[in-house]
């Protein structure tokens, strides 16, 4: 997958906050982050990528690609100049495209819930039309 382009607008909301989304299209693409609080999976992750067999000095700043899917939506429930919110929870894509990819037509308004912390914060979602 192509890398998606710059600004990344991630959803991220807090434990039960909701989001209120028209989505409009979507793409699916990766991107690069940098975690702040590297863990084995994200060590891991940034040696596969890129071939290494031993892992960098502790404290280097690292750097993973991540599947992500774009939602180019307008949010309803509150003001935000995003014009696309970027997801990278992968339960959430999967859930965001099963539900894209049963025939329903776009636009589709949806309401996203955060339940939980990470990590393990999952989100839910309802089709409102």
């Amino acid at each position: 997958m192509a890398l998606l382009a710059e600004p990344m607008e991630f959803l991220d909301l807090m434990p039960g906050e909701s989001a209120t989304l028209r989505v409009d299209m979507l793409s699916q693409g990766e991107a690069v982050i940098h975690p702040r609080n590297v863990t084995n999976r994200h060590l891991r992750q940034h040696m596969d990528q890129r071939g290494l067999t031993t892992p960098p000095p502790a404290g280097t700043p690292i750097s993973v690609e991540v599947p992500v899917l774009r939602l180019f939506a307008a949010r309803l429930d509150k003001p935000s100049p995003s014009k696309y919110f970027d997801v990278s929870s992968k339960t959430l894509s999967a859930d965001l495209l099963a539900r894209f990819n049963e025939g329903r037509n776009l636009p589709m308004t949806i309401s996203i819930t955060a339940n939980g912390v990470k990590p393990t914060k999952r989100y839910s979602v309802e089709v409102l039309g």
